[in-house]
């Protein structure tokens, strides 16, 4: 019995089944792929290598800390995750990100200087609180590299009150400032800013360089030199307007009297004085009158209620038109306090003191020359005179106004008969 074997050749001896070895049978395919593979690489590397190294160099900072610097009363300092504050006294370094310093309601003012470019003290930007403030550092940095081209970052939250920013460019870089406020944000260039933020919105006063005001989807609204403008918690205003802002309500008299002026008379048994608003000249005016027995004391005027801090204003004036009708007591009376119009504005100082000035008018001289006129002026009658006041902060620069508390006008002496209209106590 005979039996034949035969056998395949060694390229199609292939057990049914086993994978068959292409890399094997190809290797000029593997030296490709792993030679386009290194090249990827090696495109991929020297791409992203410079890059990643120029990211590096614009982007990575260093963090920097503020001084802060009590000017007058208390200054409350919340180190980061601090529960219970520290009061600062003295000058404090070393202010980090994370802190929240508030002023509280007494007379307080406070400079906290923000970044230094070099060892020296001068610095690039500061701001300046006051009472009723509370700012917290969220971010203040310097790039770590010379070679960067980012500018310094300072990024502050005002949850309330007043400041005033001032910031500067240094040699190596600008300062770039962003305000965040319970209403939106602000992006400050190098200038000088005026910000107050209440509960229903924030105002930003530019006295020079330019303020960028952000609200969430909306248009950026940009704010130039003697420009103000302002957010609520719903809209950013539509454009910026004159920086100069009348902190009276209702000075022409042309609304309700109800919801701006309130009016008083003083007179003890008898005739008394009156005051109404009527329609005169073509101009809405308030008339004050008092015809009765003569050579008795009477009083009759309006007076308003403001509460408006003023420390961030550089300029306070008073302007109001008046015309005088008629006065039986001659000049002011011998304590110089009873015109036929007087002015005066009740304000808190920044020693939290409460002081009033005044500005009276009169047209018939004094018959006693003993009686001084002071603080009062002799003008015209029967013509219509525009009286510009001083600038206040300037007048009374030894006890500067921090709040306008009032604002009073009256008619006092004997029998009396006068105007006013167009009052306006406008702060720039």
């Amino acid at each position: 019995m005979s039996s034949k074997l035969t056998s395949a050749s060694s390229t199609d001896a292939v057990w049914e089944g086993q994978p068959r070895h292409t890399v094997r049978e190809n290797p000029e395919r593997l030296a490709w792929t792993v030679l386009l593979g290194s090249f990827a690489i090696f495109v991929v590397l020297a791409i992203a290598a410079p890059l990643s190294a120029r990211y590096v160099l614009e982007v990575a900072t260093v963090k920097q800390t503020a001084v802060l610097n009590p000017t007058q009363g208390t200054v409350l300092l919340y180190t980061p995750g601090a529960v219970e504050p520290i009061a600062i006294t003295d000058l404090r370094d070393e202010v980090t990100e994370g802190s929240i310093v508030e002023a509280g309601d007494g007379p307080t003012q406070a400079t906290m200087r923000l970044i230094k470019e070099s060892d020296g003290d001068e610095s690039l930007g500061s701001v300046q609180i006051f009472s009723g403030t509370r700012l917290r550092i969220d971010r203040m940095r310097s790039p770590m590299f010379d070679l960067s081209r980012a500018p310094y970052q300072a990024r502050l939250t005002l949850d309330q009150g007043q400041m005033r920013v001032f910031t500067n460019s240094g040699e190596q870089r600008p300062l770039s400032v962003r305000i965040v406020t319970p209403h939106g944000e602000i992006d400050l260039d190098a200038g000088s800013y005026q910000i107050a933020v209440g509960e229903a919105q924030t105002d930003i006063t530019v006295s020079s360089g330019q303020a960028t005001l952000h609200k969430g989807d909306q248009a950026h609204l940009v704010v130039s030199p003697g420009l103000r403008a302002w957010i609520t918690a719903d809209a950013l205003a539509e454009q910026a307007v004159t920086a100069s802002q009348n902190l009276l309500r209702n000075g022409n008299f042309t609304e309700s009297m109800k919801d701006s002026w309130e009016s008083y008379i003083i007179a003890q048994s008898v005739t008394p004085g009156k005051v109404s608003i009527m329609e005169r000249d073509g101009r809405r005016v308030a008339y004050f009158v008092r015809q009765g027995e003569d050579n008795v004391p009477t009083e009759v005027g309006i007076r308003q209620h403001i509460g408006k801090d003023v420390n961030v204003y550089d300029k306070l004036m008073l302007q109001v038109d008046v015309k005088l009708l008629f006065q039986s007591l001659s000049g002011a009376g011998y304590l110089s306090s009873e015109y036929p119009l007087r002015l005066e504005v009740t304000y808190t100082d920044i020693y939290g003191k409460q002081l009033t000035w005044g500005h009276g008018f009169y047209y018939r001289d004094p018959d006693n020359e003993n009686w001084k006129i002071v603080n009062g002026e002799k003008i015209p009658p029967f013509n219509w005179y525009t009286y510009r006041s001083p600038d206040l902060m300037e007048l009374l620069k030894e006890t500067r106004p921090a709040r306008i508390d009032s604002v009073r006008i009256y008619a006092s002496g004997w029998n009396y008969q006068s105007m006013i209209s167009e009052v306006f106590l406008v702060a720039e």
